[in-house]
C-alpha cells in the first residue's frame, strides 16, 4: 500500500536553484557584523528565520543571505548541533553553496552524533537512499531509531513502516504497531493508515474491520484522497451498526489527539 512521507525538517522549503558559492568561500565570508556579534548558533538562527519564501522560490534569482552562510558555518565548526543540521541542508539543496550529498552527510551526522533528533531522522534517510553515502539499511535503521526514541513523529513512522515489511529491520508487526501507535499520538497521518492496514489484516492486533474503519477514517480527515478511497472501499464492506461504532471509535481519538492536515509518505 503506497503512503506519503512529509518530513518536518528545518530547512524544507529551501529550493537549490539559487546562485552558490565554491564550498571553499563558506570560510572567508565575512559580514559587517562579525566583530559586533560573538553568539555564532544565535545569528545562525536568525537568518535561518529570515529566509524568505520569496528568497527561495522557483521565480526569484535571489541568494540567500551571505550572513547565512558565513555564521551558520562559523556555528557548525563550534559544535553547535542545530547549526551542523541546518549547514547539512544548504548542502544537501544546494543554498547558496554547490548542492554536496557527501558533504551533507558530514554536517548531518556531525549533528547527529550530538544527539539532535531532525538530524538522526535525515542520516537516516541519506542512508536508506544511498545519497552522499553507500546505500546502508541497517544503518538508516539504526539512526531512526535514535530519533523516534526521541519522540521524533516521522521517525517513529519509519520505524511502524519497516517493523511491518522488514526493511533494515526483522519483521516485528507488534513493534509496528507500537511505534504507528507513537506516531499517531503526535498526529502523522500515515501511521494513522499504517494502524488501519494492521488491523484489516490482523498483524500484530486482532483482526477488526471496525477498529481499522477507525484509522483509515482518521487518516482521511486529512483529505488525502488515497486514504478517502481506502476509508470509503471498507465502509462499504461493514454494516450500518459497525460503522456507527468506527465512527464514534474515530471521534472519541480525534478528540483528545492531533490529527495532521496533510495526508504523508
Amino acid at each position: 500500500m503506497k503512503r506519503l512521507f512529509l518530513p518536518t525538517l528545518l530547512l524544507s522549503t529551501l529550493w537549490s536553484g539559487c546562485d552558490v558559492l565554491p564550498i571553499h568561500s563558506l570560510t572567508e565570508l565575512s559580514p559587517a557584523s562579525a566583530s559586533s556579534v560573538p553568539d555564532e548558533a544565535t545569528k545562525c538562527a536568525d537568518q535561518l528565520r529570515g529566509v524568505s519564501l520569496a528568497q527561495t522560490s522557483r521565480h526569484s534569482h535571489a541568494k540567500p543571505s551571505v550572513d547565512l552562510l558565513y555564521w551558520c558555518t562559523k556555528a557548525a565548526e563550534r559544535g553547535d548541533a542545530k547549526s551542523q543540521f541546518a549547514l547539512a541542508g544548504l548542502y544537501e539543496r544546494g543554498i547558496g553553496v554547490p548542492a554536496s550529498a557527501p558533504e551533507a552527510v558530514r554536517w548531518y551526522k556531525a549533528s547527529a552524533s550530538k544527539g539532535y533528533p531532525e538530524a538522526q531522522f535525515k542520516l537516516g534517510q541519506m542512508y536508506g537512499r544511498g545519497e552522499g553515502v553507500a546505500q546502508d539499511k541497517n544503518e538508516a535503521s539504526r539512526w531512526y531509531i535514535k530519533a523516534a526514541e526521541q519522540g521524533h513523529p516521522e521517525a517513529q513512522y519509519y520505524m511502524g513502516y519497516r517493523y511491518e515489511h522488514g526493511k533494515g529491520i526483522t519483521q516485528n508487526y507488534a513493534e509496528a504497531v507500537r511505534w504507528y501507535t507513537k506516531a499517531a499520538q503526535q498526529g502523522n497521518v500515515s501511521a494513522l493508515d499504517g494502524l488501519g492496514s494492521l488491523y484489516l489484516a490482523g498483524h500484530g492486533v486482532p483482526q477488526s474491520q471496525v477498529d481499522a474503519y477507525k484509522w483509515f477514517n482518521l487518516a482521511a480527515a486529512s483529505g488525502n484522497p488515497e486514504f478517502v478511497t481506502q476509508r470509503d472501499r471498507l465502509a462499504a464492506k461493514l454494516t450500518a451498526a459497525q460503522l456507527a461504532d468506527g465512527q464514534k471509535m474515530a471521534s472519541e481519538w480525534a478528540r483528545t489527539h492531533p490529527v495532521s492536515k496533510a495526508g504523508t509518505r
